[in-house]
């Protein structure tokens, strides 16, 4: 039975389950084994001297043929399955009266129709056929009883009855088998297939609401981002506007104008400071960035991308110092790389009071650079070390009242990682903090 079951599949003769349904492929099945079982039916008919039994089993061979043919690849299904459940009846009918009638195996072949009706007739349709076998099967049995004469008992001996009735059971088993196997099998693909759907459904669902809330919380943290460089940006230039209404309209002191003057040159670092993170990241965020890694001096781009920082820190009395080797060659974008330590190591200088110290250092590895940027300040409150490298968009101000958006460490994040490198920190609050930053070594020298 699993050996005709596999030939069945490997074959594909009753269809794929993508393509015919259950019914469909239970009723492919039915019409295959109804072939085989009736074409060893004819012979033994014939031989045993049921002649209208043999005559009616030689019409099943070719009905099933027929009805396989244009269910399984005309796609007549429907139509075919009313056609079988048809001649099903009618058949065993006739086949009641010419062998033996109850004393023949025929209330099998009945409930055997009776279970082809359940197993391949749409469910709408059960209220006509189920009552027709029920019907038939009662109606005959009360024409037997009242007309015994019509019925013709046709076994010539004991052996020939019990093959009959060993051949009809086995058909009907074989026939039960196969329903029930594909039921159940199909019931469990099924289910199968509606509990996948649901998780995949659950786990979209679960993603896209995420994604909405990331979406959202992003959108926030942009308008918020926005709303508070709005009103940075206008703070400054109200300030310059009215120093410079001083230093024009109002006669003052030298050392007055002196003071003024810082205060102007100062505002306006950290609005341009400010302008530039700003727009290196709305940049990345609308049109992407691409990265240009090339071999790096490390020494080199200290020195020289920081001469703006060096000055910065000597007005407010922090000793910035860099200690490196000169042959340290990493890999890397030249213009990222300078904003993500400009950004580092203006942000150690903002928060180290007058007196501290900002110290630079790199170090080798195996395979790797370890850039370390520390620094005796204020250092980073607990409470804000886990949005330390998001967008939290929040003013923030220096030991010197130096004005920041919480933007710098976002980007420095970005850029790193677009490097292909690293970015860490260790901070203790009052006592100051260090930035790490890894990137890939090289061994070629870097052409500037």
């Amino acid at each position: 039975m699993l050996s005709l079951q596999n030939f069945l599949k490997s074959k594909n003769l009753i269809g794929h389950p993508k393509s015919f349904s259950l019914e469909e492929r239970i009723f492919n099945t039915f019409c295959i084994i109804a072939f085989v079982t009736m074409c060893f039916e004819v012979p033994f008919n014939f031989y045993i001297g049921l002649m209208v039994p043999a005559a009616l089993c030689l019409f099943g061979v070719f009905a099933s043929a027929t009805m396989f043919y244009f269910s399984r690849f005309r796609r007549k299904s429907s139509l075919c399955i009313k056609a079988f459940a048809i001649i099903c009846n009618l058949t065993f009918t006739i086949n009641y009266f010419f062998n033996s009638g109850i004393f023949g195996p025929n209330l099998l072949l009945f409930s055997l129709a009776f279970l082809l009706v359940i197993a391949i007739i749409p469910k709408k349709e059960f209220k006509i056929w189920v009552p027709i076998n029920i019907i038939l099967v009662l109606s005959i049995l009360i024409v037997e009883y009242f007309n015994p004469s019509l019925i013709e008992y046709t076994y010539n001996d004991g052996l020939s009855k019990v093959i009959d009735f060993a051949i009809t059971y086995l058909v009907v088993v074989i026939i039960t088998y196969f329903s029930i196997s594909y039921i159940r099998k199909n019931y469990n693909y099924e289910r199968s297939s509606v509990l996948d759907k649901s998780e995949a459904i659950a786990e979209q669902s679960l993603r896209i609401l995420a994604q909405k809330q990331e979406l959202e919380l992003l959108n926030s943290q942009k308008d918020k981002l926005f709303s508070i460089v709005t009103h940075d940006i206008r703070m400054p230039l109200n300030s310059i506007q009215s120093y410079l209404e001083l230093l024009t309209e109002v006669d003052l002191e030298a050392d007055e104008r002196q003071m003024l003057k810082k205060k102007l040159l100062q505002i306006t670092k950290d609005t341009s400071d400010m302008l530039t993170n700003v727009l290196s990241w709305s940049k990345t965020q609308m049109e992407g960035t691409n990265t240009d890694l090339k071999p790096l001096n490390v020494l080199d781009s200290l020195i020289n991308g920081l001469n703006v920082e060096k000055t910065i820190a000597e007005k407010k009395g922090v000793a910035l110092s860099i200690n490196s080797d000169e042959d340290i060659i990493i890999t890397a974008d030249h213009n990222m790389f300078q904003l993500v330590v400009r950004n580092l190591v203006n942000n150690a200088i903002k928060f180290t009071p007058k007196g501290g110290e900002v110290k630079i250092s790199v170090v080798k590895r195996i395979g790797n650079c370890l850039i370390t940027i520390q620094d005796n300040g204020l250092g980073i409150d607990e409470a804000q070390q886990t949005n330390l490298f998001k967008l939290k968009a929040s003013s923030t101000f220096g030991t010197n009242n130096e004005r920041g958006i919480g933007l710098g460490l976002l980007l420095c994040k970005e850029f790193t990682d677009l490097q292909n490198g690293e970015i860490w920190f260790e901070s203790t609050a009052q006592k100051g903090s260090a930035f790490f930053l890894s990137f890939e070594l090289v061994s070629v020298p870097a052409v500037q």
